[in-house]
């Protein structure tokens, strides 16, 4: 590492250590974390505020608005499941739909809202992770523009986004995902 990389890396470092944390970013509720053992992806809907939840014993929904599991089926395999190509068919109020997914095997949930908020991640303590919530065009990242950003989690995180219209978001460990909901 050149001594610009290590100034750099403590400047961040430096930048991070002034975060905030939170169980919740305002104007969002935690709608708790829900055990899932083997977890390997998730995926949010297109059209609804579920989540697919994949692991190695099935699949499983949940509502977000309400924090429920509200389906599950116990097939570990089967031709459901396309990791190399980052979808999964749904299950129960998603049969029939082909859910993107993100986990183990790549892929990427939005990271942004239509309202400019946005979901990073840093991992200055690889392999632990820290997802960090941004208000509307702010960035951990940046000096000057770290107002509105907390710190929601420090783990080590499979998945995290926002659903597709960015009323909901979730991130995944490999036995758990929680999730948030926006309010007002």
């Amino acid at each position: 590492m050149t001594d610009y990389e290590k100034k750099n890396r403590q400047r961040l470092i430096a930048l991070l250590s002034n975060l905030p944390s939170c169980a919740s970013p305002e104007g969002w509720k935690n709608m708790g974390k829900i055990a899932v053992g083997g977890l390997t992806e998730i995926g949010f809907s297109k059209s609804s505020e579920l989540l697919l939840v994949i692991s190695n014993s099935g699949r499983g929904v949940i509502d977000c608005a309400r924090g429920e599991k509200i389906s599950r089926d116990d097939e570990a395999d089967g031709e459901w499941y396309e990791p190399a190509q980052l979808v999964c068919q749904g299950i129960g109020p998603l049969d029939g739909e082909t859910i993107p997914i993100s986990g183990l095997n790549g892929g990427g949930l939005p990271t942004s809202t239509r309202r400019a908020e946005r979901l990073e991640v840093v991992s200055p303590d690889w392999p632990k992770s820290t997802l960090i919530f941004c208000a509307p065009y702010k960035s951990a990242l940046i000096e000057g523009q770290q107002a509105g950003c907390v710190s929601i989690a420090s783990d080590y995180l499979l998945a995290y986004g926002f659903s597709w219209c960015g009323n909901s978001f979730a991130y995944a460990t490999s036995s758990d995902v929680t999730i948030f909901t926006r309010i007002g």
